[in-house]
């Protein structure tokens, strides 16, 4: 049963890794530089279009910016991301609907593997900081 649900796991992670290695794939070739997207919910805003999301990305496909919306259109989620030569996010900015800072996560790595994640409150102090330690065979 253990060996099943490991072999499961590890099928639904390729899976969604290959799924996003396409997604970004198709917004490098595509040029894309951003999306948006609307919602037309009958039941509850009489199918009036309401803004959901907003995605920039920059020229390798990296998500830049993430806007998320509430029913109503107002902004509830804001993230900028950063990353390094080697396409790894190295820092998340999170903003509040007013644009001030609410937290900035940063992520080390060493040969592409995450090694730390620390976590600042906007004075700058840190809050929490995680750190990976790998085993290899």
């Amino acid at each position: 049963m253990k060996i099943q649900l490991i072999t499961g796991l590890l099928l639904l992670s390729t899976v969604l890794s290959v799924s996003a290695q396409k997604k970004k794939k198709d917004i490098v070739s595509n040029k894309i530089k951003s999306i948006t997207e609307f919602n037309e919910d009958f039941e509850k805003n009489n199918g009036r279009s309401v803004k959901e999301s907003f995605t920039a990305y920059d020229e390798f496909g990296n998500i830049i910016e993430l806007i998320e919306y509430d029913d109503n259109g107002k902004e509830k989620k804001h993230i900028k991301y950063e990353y390094d030569d080697k396409d790894n996010c190295t820092k998340e900015t999170y903003l509040n609907p007013k644009g001030q800072l609410e937290k900035t996560i940063v992520f080390k790595y060493d040969d592409g593997l995450k090694i730390e994640k620390t976590t600042y409150l906007p004075n700058g102090k840190i809050k929490v900081r995680k750190k990976y330690i790998y085993q290899f065979q």
